[in-house]
């Protein structure tokens, strides 16, 4: 169970949207379904509160999640000022993108929502639960103990958040507390159909082309205990898929029997963007601290700006040391 006083929590946070007139939620950039969904369930939570609410956008949206009504308010920063910002699921402020800092500043005071054991608490007001599987989880106990109602609109955002964070509850920081998180979640009406639909059984002609193109070139180290796949600027021309495209491509991979470690490098114009993910021995937070990035045990990222050749050297031989 988590060591978060949830009472105090609540109150606080309860006592903050009471008093506050102009509020704004705030996306990542390439927002995933923890992300979306939170922001969804939160974005619905507000409409008991008497304030302008604003959900700043930072990026687009997978195709996958364009099923959430809350997406349609998105809208981008405009110089406004806020009396509270709140961000959700960003494990550092580099996550909100180029006018990060100016959104950042833009709000009297911050709320952090978060489950990242590496956020550095860059908020005014802190809830960061790192024992959690998501922001979704953390979220759920933060509106019970502020005694917000939760909505079926609301528990259709927390379900998506939770179960696509968990890779649809595979992950070992799945507990008996998660299914009664979503146990309750499905009682007050989530839409688990229309999600799973949308999510997991809606995959563009794009995204399976590419998938097929990078898994064809999948290679293998370590006696088969690390898989390497890339997807480079070509290859997302040549299959007319987009950088959401790329989501799911590392899971795919360490899938793969034998596999331990499953490392996936997506190029960008300037950087390498990199993925790791294992599934039972390796810490992957510690290969990718190589390059400053950070995440959880079994699932973490960051961004590189060696060449692709440099940056797979790098990981691999910082991989075997692991191994």
């Amino acid at each position: 169970m988590s060591a978060v006083n949830w009472t105090d929590r609540g109150k606080k946070f309860r006592a903050l949207l009471t008093a506050s007139k102009r509020v704004a939620i705030v996306s990542h950039v390439n927002p995933d379904g923890d992300n979306l969904g939170s922001l969804h369930a939160l974005y619905w939570a507000l409409e008991e509160f008497p304030c302008e609410v604003h959900y700043i956008a930072t990026d687009s949206v997978p195709k996958e999640f364009e099923f959430l009504s809350s997406v349609a308010h998105r809208r981008p920063y405009e110089g406004e000022n806020y009396d509270l910002v709140i961000f959700l699921d960003a494990s550092d402020p580099t996550r909100l993108g180029p006018q990060g800092q100016a959104i950042f500043e833009s709000g009297k005071y911050t709320v952090n929502v978060d489950h990242h054991q590496s956020n550095p608490l860059f908020g005014d007001f802190n809830v960061v639960d790192t024992e959690a599987t998501s922001t979704g989880a953390v979220l759920y106990q933060l509106l019970q103990a502020a005694e917000i109602p939760i909505t079926a609109e609301m528990a259709t955002g927390l379900y998506a958040a939770i179960s696509t964070d968990t890779g649809s509850f595979q992950y070992d920081s799945v507990n008996g507390d998660t299914h009664r998180i979503i146990g309750d979640l499905l009682n007050r009406g989530a839409d688990q159909q229309t999600f799973v639909q949308s999510v997991y059984q809606s995959k563009s002609r794009e995204k399976i082309a590419l998938l097929t193109r990078v898994g064809s070139g999948m290679r293998y180290f370590y006696d088969g205990k690390v898989v390497v796949s890339t997807c480079t600027l070509e290859d997302l021309k040549e299959t007319g898929a987009d950088n959401h495209d790329t989501e799911g491509i590392v899971e795919f991979t360490r899938d793969v029997a034998g596999v331990e470690v499953a490392l996936f490098l997506k190029e960008r114009k300037n950087a390498v963007k990199v993925s790791l993910r294992s599934k039972s021995t390796v810490d992957v937070t510690k290969i990718a601290a190589l390059y400053g990035g950070g995440g959880h045990i079994r699932a973490a990222g960051a961004t590189a700006h060696d060449s692709m050749e440099v940056t797979e050297k790098r990981l691999l031989e910082k991989i075997g040391e692991y191994l």
